[in-house]
């Protein structure tokens, strides 16, 4: 056993001296500075036509249902951004609590293509002392996944709002706002 001991403590730092340093991490300041800020959120606005889809449902109790996917959106950005307010960067108020930076998140357009829906989404934050704007666009897509329209509209759109919740870029949104590290 002590001359295991002694042939590992010989090979031990040839081996260690070897490996590859670790890789340096590094980060990219926040897109929108924020620090010792105070946030307002506005609800999700739609520039988008839903009713432009080709047969889009005509029922407003399906209707209704279909789009209650945009208020699950808007839930998720907002718990995002609570989420990441204990970084200590900024702080979540609402409207009326005097908030110095107000932002906005709107689906500015639709397209329909195929099964492919894209609905991009335009961040802009408003910083209310300087009255300066950031303004940006995110794309934003979802598909069917092999359902047709032919089938149930109500249920292809259905399929389709749904992947566009799971993939809207919640994190890609909230990350404008605090610093991030790069991929390597």
């Amino acid at each position: 056993m002590n001359r295991l001991s002694v042939v590992i403590l010989l090979i031990l730092p040839l081996v260690t001296g070897c490996l590859p340093p670790p890789p340096i991490e590094t980060y990219m300041e926040a897109t929108i500075s924020v620090a010792e800020e105070r946030l307002s959120l506005s609800p999700l606005i739609s520039e988008a036509r839903m009713e432009d889809l080709p047969d889009w449902p005509s029922a407003p109790e399906q209707q209704k249902i279909l789009l209650r996917n945009f208020d699950e959106i808007w839930s998720a950005v907002l718990a995002e951004f609570r989420r990441c307010q204990k970084y200590g960067l900024y702080t979540m108020v609402e409207d009326n609590n005097n908030p110095t930076i107000r932002i906005s998140i709107t689906l500015t357009s639709i397209e329909y293509t195929n099964d492919t829906l894209s609905l991009p989404v335009r961040l802009q934050a408003e910083r209310l002392r300087d009255d300066q704007r950031f303004i940006y666009t995110l794309p934003a897509i979802a598909t069917a996944n092999g359902t047709t329209i032919a089938s149930n509209s109500f249920y292809y759109y259905g399929i389709l709002l749904s992947n566009y919740r799971r993939h809207f870029p919640s994190r890609e949104i909230v990350s404008f706002f605090y610093r991030h590290k790069i991929s390597p």
